[in-house]
């Protein structure tokens, strides 16, 4: 059992040398890194987009409020400088 154990690990050791001196093992990490990042980063996203939905909602609707009240407040104002003698002409 100890002979297996060591002819493992001396095969491990060999390939790992034998990657860093042809680089394949740098390529396989990075690639290794760059799915794992990706992954991770996708699955973070989806619970902060399901958060932003109803915030970007509540933005448009405070957006459309904002207009309806500017429209609103124009013949307002146009009244009270007819009131005032404030004609802006």
């Amino acid at each position: 059992m100890r002979f297996l154990t060591w002819g493992v690990i001396g095969a491990a050791i060999l390939g790992v040398a034998r990657g860093l001196q042809n680089g394949t093992l740098q390529q396989f990490t990075k690639n290794i890194s760059n799915k794992l990042n990706l992954q991770n980063a996708q699955q973070m996203m989806q619970p902060l987009q399901q958060v932003a939905q109803p915030l970007q909602q509540m933005n448009q609707s405070q957006q459309q409020t904002n207009q309806s009240s500017q429209q609103m407040k124009q013949p307002l104002e146009a009244v009270a400088n007819n009131l005032t003698g404030n004609s802006s002409k």
